[in-house]
């Protein structure tokens, strides 16, 4: 099978949300990518790309130059919130110019083109990782995602976005996953959150018996915004002492009839079976 393109889109992680649209539907053709101006900085990227977009001003120019010496450069597309309309850029490094607001008509046709060529689409799923604040389930993705733990990770504000790729059975699938800040000043947001979602997971900390005590009004708060959907319960950092026991977790999870996942991002245990759990939950539209 061709590999399938991979586009980077350059956010402030403030923005993600606002762009949650673009990724979700991007998702479903191309491999996408999502880093902050300072993280696209100082991380060089080793693979090649086939098209950069920016929706940022703090990105220099200098950064977008370099690309276009190559013999295999990327299309270079700024998302712009001045532009009315898409148009080919007449100066600088860009080679497109296309409106913030509505970027998905003009990128699907650009991306059409030779330099885009058609992929059999994969499934697309939103699922979400809900819980208390500092239980890891940033962490959980970025050990996914890269098979490292980043111990300056900071707190997710309100909600981060993510794409995982999964295999699950031998079919490819991608999930959005929407990383849920677990602050209480973000409730009232969180309907917005979880709109569309195809399954989630609850994470609590094995190590802090109160976030083990608060996963009720996560269980309420979700089943309330969400009906039936599939919801997997994970214990995370097992390789810290322990506050709650395995008996504990798995009882509660008898109750409420849905699997149970242990799992660290220090060690990596657990975390590829935890998501293909998710994905494949997600695809049916049940619990594993």
């Amino acid at each position: 099978m061709t590999p399938r393109r991979r586009i980077l889109l350059v956010v402030e992680t403030t923005d993600l949300l606002r762009h949650a649209a673009l990724l979700e539907a991007a998702a479903s053709r191309w491999e996408v990518l999502t880093l902050s101006p300072r993280e696209v900085l100082s991380e060089p990227m080793e693979e090649p790309l086939d098209a950069i977009l920016v929706a940022t001003e703090r990105l220099p120019e200098e950064w977008l130059e370099r690309w276009r010496r190559g013999e295999e450069r990327p299309l270079l597309v700024r998302l712009s919130d001045r532009a009315s309309e898409a148009c080919q850029a007449s100066e600088g490094p860009w080679d497109w110019i296309i409106p913030a607001s509505q970027p998905w008509p003009a990128l699907e046709t650009l991306f059409s083109a030779p330099l885009m060529d058609p992929k059999p689409e994969v499934p697309v799923r939103k699922v979400l990782l809900a819980g208390e604040a500092t239980v890891g389930k940033t962490s959980l993705v970025t050990f996914y995602l890269h098979r490292a733990f980043d111990p300056r990770r900071r707190m997710t504000i309100g909600v981060d976005i993510h794409i995982c790729p999964v295999e699950v059975e031998g079919v490819a699938v991608r999930l959005v996953v929407w990383d849920v800040g677990g602050q209480r000043r973000f409730a009232a947001l969180r309907d917005l959150f979880y709109r569309g979602a195809a399954a989630g997971a609850l994470v609590f900390d094995l190590s802090n018996r109160l976030s083990f005590y608060q996963l009720l009004n996560w269980w309420q708060e979700l089943r309330h915004h969400t009906g039936s959907m599939p919801m997997l319960l994970v214990g995370n950092k097992a390789d810290l002492p322990r506050e709650v026991s395995r008996f504990e977790a798995e009882s509660l999870a008898r109750a409420w009839g849905t699997p149970y996942f242990e799992t660290s991002c220090v060690t990596g245990t657990g975390i590829p079976e935890f998501f293909r759990a998710l994905a494949m939950a997600a695809l049916r539209g049940v619990s594993p």
